[in-house]
């Protein structure tokens, strides 16, 4: 290659050439037009050669004003970052100085909005309408991930000790280790909930998952989740739900009713209590105004 073609080399430009030279029959078709996906964020026309911290800056800050997520400003950053140690071991560049010093946004927690008294009740109360019925009762009692419960064979229920143990996940139809040492715990049975599970197991034929398909075939997460969202609507909650609106919902309902919050994060399999403080212990309205008369009862 002619040293003129390497100085007019443009990031964007090299970006994509990296991708199709270097990686595109190393790995999935899927994971190839992936990263072709954030390639398009790579908008820097700069030469490879006069690249600076402030051009890489100048890329995160329009994805950030774009409202992108920070997992996919991350993604960007990972290929840029990539196809230019390829340059440097090419020859085109001497250093990746300019992949210094780089500022990411923050990571906000996420706003949990519980549901309701009414709503639980209603999903609670009709469960009988959908054949999911059980199964989004179980979502609820135990503040368990999705692909836990979908996971959850009869051998994790323990009625003699009433407990469930959380081992394994469901990730696309298979069968995995959770991911963690957290994840791997302990959740009470009791009342509904031991009930329901023991009415399943009573009725329990072939499979050894607690819940099932109509044709006793492991739960598949988008038929559940499609269910679901028809079932809200059938039963007259209109907003647009998913699944971890039941585990925010069990754990603000543990919290508000005193549970300890090291007691609470125990059984999302949080690695830390800060987690479990960051997204779920926020103050609401009914919050505040108990702790004002407690002050106030302190101070008479």
């Amino acid at each position: 290659m002619e040293l003129l073609d390497v100085m007019k080399k443009r990031l964007n430009e090299w970006v994509y050439e990296w991708l199709e030279t270097y990686k595109k029959v190393m790995v999935k078709p899927s994971t190839y037009d992936s990263y072709l996906q954030y390639a398009t964020h790579v908008t820097c026309d700069k030469s490879l050669k006069k690249l600076s911290s402030s051009d890489i800056q100048k890329l995160i800050n329009n994805m950030v004003v774009e409202g992108l997520k920070l997992s996919t400003i991350k993604h960007m950053l990972t290929l840029v970052r990539q196809s230019l140690k390829k340059a440097r071991s090419l020859g085109f560049i001497k250093s990746l100085a300019c992949l210094e010093d780089l500022d990411l946004p923050k990571k906000q927690p996420k706003k949990i909005t519980p549901l309701r008294p009414d709503e639980i009740n209603k999903i609670l109360k009709n469960s009988y309408l959908t054949f999911y019925g059980d199964f989004y009762k179980t979502l609820l009692y135990t503040g368990c991930r999705v692909g836990e419960v979908i996971a959850l064979r009869w051998s994790d229920v323990d009625f003699f000790n009433g407990v469930l143990r959380i081992e394994h996940t469901d990730y696309r139809g298979n069968l995995q280790d959770v991911k963690t040492a957290h994840g791997c715990r302990q959740i009470p049975l009791y009342g509904e909930l031991l009930t329901v599970l023991k009415e399943r197991r009573r009725h329990a034929k072939g499979s050894d998952r607690v819940f099932t398909n109509s044709l006793g075939r492991p739960v598949v997460y988008r038929t559940a989740l499609d269910n679901w969202h028809w079932y809200l609507e059938t039963i007259g909650i209109y907003e647009p739900l998913g699944f971890h609106v039941l585990r925010h919902t069990f754990a603000h309902t543990a919290l508000r009713s005193g549970v300890p919050i090291k007691v609470v994060s125990a059984w999302l399999g949080h690695a830390d209590v800060k987690i479990t403080l960051n997204i779920y212990d926020s103050i609401d309205e009914t919050d505040f105004l108990k702790a004002t008369e407690q002050l106030k009862e302190c101070f008479a």
